[in-house]
């Protein structure tokens, strides 16, 4: 008998740490996107699970157009709205709407935002109009429950090509990647926990949209772009939780090139067929009460940059209040406590878009930044004494032959350099030696080329000049990438 029992308390062990191990295995080869990435997805849906029950008043949901433009901590400091923003790369409806069903378990959202691009086609090869891989990701994140479990079922009725055991077992889809593990999908315990900026992402350009944009002044009501039938679908069963929870729902469409007239009239005839708001962003009463500004404001001509999410947020933010009285919170230390983070945030993104040298070099003389630095060719047309003394506060020396190559790194308050006119090569670490990092530079004699990598992937631009590579140490990311040579140019 006690064989028998020592037999099975074996059994039950092993059992036991296999699952653990499963598990595991399963989780690491998993891929994930953290904070450092431009579109964190993994962050923002393990960072949700983190907050305080029942404290998240408004909710954003929708792809990525959604997720850089509507900024969780602008809508706090300015209106004390509590909100989480649950969009992500390529979200389409279907995991909107299984989203929302989850956000209804661990939270009681009085307002919904829903944007409204990924109602038309995106992917016209994918049954789900997105991308498997983002679909996937999404759901990857979600805890284990019934609505996941509805969730895998019905993606996998639409998208025969996916199965539900490749969702259980994920070693299954993903047993190629080994040879592609990096430091995040072994660090994920800590990663997990930072999901400062609640699923906004920041992102830095200006000018790099159409110059031209104008918003859209309605002439045609009876222009009208068809939908895509299985987005309209899982919009209708968003449109019935929410009114089945009594949450207010707001359908809206960022700033994009690819909305028109068409469109917005039948995304405007859904809402007032369904009872529901529209704000687009495109409409000139909205772009203009906003006070928009296109060159300014966007990133891309898809996607708004940290500053026209900034107009963005405060537009539905104001609407939100005061169409349907959504009230601030007194205080709120998840919001509060996540301010000065996004302040440096909003720091980086302006570094990007810096064009004069001193303030440049002042901005990255930080502890913050790792500073990289590799000339390329014959420095002597953009070298100045005035381009030096700025260099030297940083603690670097320019070469004083500017056929020279030259090499810097400065990390916190250490500079290493080298100049000469042999090919110059070094190699070092940051983050308590964890990111790798090389510099190359061949001056004018040497062959006129140079190099910046941080963990083999190749960040300057090789142009003629000095070619200078940020990384923030905090958000673990090359934040900027430049050549000086007589002007900032990126």
């Amino acid at each position: 008998m006690r064989k028998r029992v020592s037999f099975a308390i074996r059994v039950v062990l092993f059992s036991l740490i296999a699952c653990f191990v499963i598990t595991i295995v399963n989780y690491v080869i998993t891929p994930k996107k953290y904070f450092e990435d431009l579109w964190p997805t993994t962050s923002t849906y393990k960072g949700f699970y983190k907050m305080d029950k029942d404290t998240v008043d408004v909710i954003f949901l929708g792809s990525s157009h959604a997720a850089a433009a509507f900024n969780p901590q602008v809508i706090y400091d300015k209106y004390g709205i509590t909100s989480y923003n649950l969009a992500c790369e390529q979200q389409n409806l279907v995991v909107s709407y299984y989203w929302l069903k989850e956000t209804l378990r661990y939270q009681k959202p009085s307002a919904v935002v829903v944007e409204t691009n990924m109602l038309y086609t995106f992917d016209p090869t994918e049954p789900l109009n997105t991308s498997e891989s983002f679909t996937r990701m999404a759901m990857d994140a979600m805890k284990w429950s019934d609505v996941k479990w509805e969730a895998i079922h019905d993606i996998c009725r639409l998208d025969p090509k996916q199965t539900v055991n490749s969702y259980i077992f994920r070693n299954v889809r993903f047993h190629n990647r080994w040879m592609e593990l990096s430091e995040n999908d072994f660090e994920f315990l800590s990663l997990e926990n930072h999901y400062e900026l609640k699923g906004f992402s920041a992102l830095s350009k200006r000018g790099d949209s159409t110059p031209d944009y104008e918003p859209i002044l309605i002439s045609n009501y009876e222009a009208y772009a068809e939908p895509e039938p299985v987005m309209v679908n899982y919009l209708d069963k968003i449109v019935e939780l929410c009114k089945d929870n009594e949450i207010n729902l707001v359908l809206t469409k960022t700033p994009s090139t690819g909305w028109d007239e068409n469109r917005h009239n039948a995304v405007q005839e859904y809402a007032s067929e369904n009872g529901v708001e529209f704000c687009d962003f495109n409409e000139y009463i909205a772009y203009t009460d906003s006070e928009f500004n296109w060159a300014k404001d966007m990133n891309d001509d898809w996607h708004t940059n940290i500053w026209g999410a900034k107009r963005v947020s405060k537009y539905i933010a104001k609407l939100l209040q005061e169409d349907y009285g959504v009230e601030g919170a007194v205080y709120d230390h998840q919001w509060a406590d996540t301010r000065e983070y996004y302040e440096q945030v909003v720091e980086d993104c302006k570094i990007a878009n810096i064009k004069d040298i001193d303030e440049y070099l002042e901005k990255i003389d930080k502890p913050r930044y790792t500073v990289l630095v590799a000339a390329k060719n014959d420095m002597s047309f953009c070298v100045t004494d005035a381009v030096k003394k700025a260099f030297s506060k940083m603690g670097f020396k320019l070469p004083s032959k500017e056929y020279d190559g030259y090499c810097a790194v400065k990390n916190e308050e250490d500079v290493n350099e080298d100049a000469g006119m042999e090919p110059l090569h070094f190699v070092g670490s940051v983050r308590d030696k964890i990111v790798d990092y090389s510099v190359t530079s061949k001056g004018y004699y040497a062959g006129s080329d140079c190099s910046i990598k941080i963990d083999d992937v190749e960040y300057a631009k090789k142009w003629d000049g000095i070619n200078i590579v940020v990384y923030c140490n905090d958000t673990r990311k090359v934040i900027d990438s430049v050549v000086y040579d007589g002007g900032m140019n990126r």
